[in-house]
C-alpha cells in the first residue's frame, strides 16, 4: 500500500505559499475600499487554514509510515469485495450526513456575516460578503461532491485494515489517535447483529474551525477474529460487551437447564444451589410426567403441566 499522505503535505504548502503571495498582491494592488481589504483578508485565513491542513496531513503521513512499517501493529485484516462494498456505503451514508449538518452550521455564520457586513460595511461590506458568498457556494459543492469522492476512493483502496497503538489504517485512508485538531475520543466493540458483522467502531473528535465535529470509523471484524478484536479494544481503553455465558459442562443447572455463570454459587434462574442441586438444603421433586426437577411445593410442572398436588 502507497502513503498517498505525503502528496497532501505538499499541496498543502503549496497552496498556502500561493494565497501569502495573494495577499500582498491585493494589499499592494487593489483599493482597499474596493476589495483589497476584503481578498487580503480571506486569502489570510487561507493561508492558515492550508497549514493547518499541512500540519493535519503530515501527522497522518508519519502515522501511516509506521503503521506500513509494522510499528506496534496489533491486527491487520484483510476484506472480500463484497464486505468492502457494504462498508464503503454505510461510511459515505455517514459522511453526507456529518457533511449536510455542518454546511447548515458553517453557512449560517457566513450568511450572519454578509448580512453584517452589507449593514455597516458600505461598498466595501458588500464587496466582502459578495467573496463570503462566493465562499459559501465552493463549501456546499464541496460538501457534496466529497462524499462521493470518498466513496469511489473506498471502493477502488486495498480492501484491508490496519490497527496499531497510534492509529488506524482502513480501506487505504489513515487515522492517527492524536493528531494537529483531531483525536480518538474512544473505542469499542459491537457484536454482530443480524446480517451486520461485529465491528471495531473507532470515535473521533475534531476541530472544525470554532466547530467540534465528531465522527466514527466503523471497521468490519472478520469471521474468527472477534476474540482479537476485543482484546485491541481492551488494549486501546475501549468498551468491550460482557461476553455471553458458554453452556459447558458442569455449567448447566441440574434443576431448570439455565447456564450458570463461571463463580456463581447458585442458579440465577431458580436459585438451586450449583453444586447440591437443591434450594435451601430442601431436594427437587421428579415431575412424573417427563422426569425433570421441579421445586418443592409447586402445584404443576413448569416443561409438561403436570399436576403434582
Amino acid at each position: 500500500m502507497e502513503n498517498h499522505e505525503w502528496k497532501w503535505v505538499y499541496i498543502s504548502l503549496l497552496s498556502a505559499v500561493i494565497f501569502f503571495i495573494l495577499m500582498f498582491v491585493a494589499g499592494g494592488m487593489m483599493d482597499c475600499m474596493s476589495g483589497g481589504c476584503a481578498v487580503s483578508f480571506i486569502s489570510f485565513f487561507l493561508v492558515i487554514c492550508s497549514f493547518g491542513v499541512a500540519l493535519l496531513f503530515f501527522t497522518r503521513a508519519r502515522v501511516m509510515d509506521d503503521i506500513l512499517g509494522g510499528k506496534n501493529l496489533l491486527a491487520h485484516w484483510v476484506y472480500p469485495a463484497d464486505e468492502t462494498q457494504k462498508s464503503a456505503e454505510r461510511e459515505y451514508a455517514n459522511y453526507r450526513e456529518s457533511n449536510k449538518a455542518m454546511l447548515l452550521i458553517v453557512g449560517g455564520f457566513l450568511v450572519l456575516g454578509m448580512i453584517f457586513m452589507v449593514i455597516l460595511g458600505g461598498d466595501a461590506g458588500i464587496a466582502t460578503a459578495e467573496i463570503l458568498f462566493i465562499v459559501l457556494i465552493i463549501i456546499a459543492v464541496v460538501s457534496v461532491v466529497a462524499p462521493k469522492l470518498e466513496l469511489k476512493r473506498a471502493l477502488n483502496a486495498s480492501h484491508e485494515a490496519y490497527i496499531s497503538d497510534a492509529g488506524i489504517i482502513y480501506e487505504g485512508a489513515v487515522y492517527p489517535f492524536h493528531s494537529f485538531l483531531v483525536r480518538m475520543d474512544g473505542v469499542s466493540f459491537v457484536k454482530e447483529t443480524g446480517k451486520r458483522p461485529p465491528l471495531l467502531v473507532f470515535s473521533f473528535i475534531q476541530l472544525v474551525g470554532i466547530i467540534i465535529r465528531p465522527f466514527e470509523i466503523s471497521i468490519p471484524v472478520p469471521s474468527g477474529e472477534e476474540e482479537n478484536a476485543r482484546g485491541v479494544a481492551r488494549r486501546l481503553g475501549g468498551k468491550v460487551p460482557e461476553e455471553e455465558t458458554i453452556a459447558s459442562p458442569g455449567s448447566i443447572c441440574t434443576a431448570c437447564g439455565a447456564a450458570i455463570k463461571q463463580g456463581d454459587d447458585h442458579c440465577e434462574a431458580c436459585g438451586v444451589n450449583a453444586e447440591s442441586g437443591q434450594l435451601d438444603g430442601v431436594a427437587f421433586a421428579i415431575c412424573p410426567g417427563c422426569g425433570i426437577k421441579v421445586k418443592p411445593g409447586v402445584n404443576f410442572c413448569r416443561s409438561c403441566g403436570y399436576k403434582l398436588q
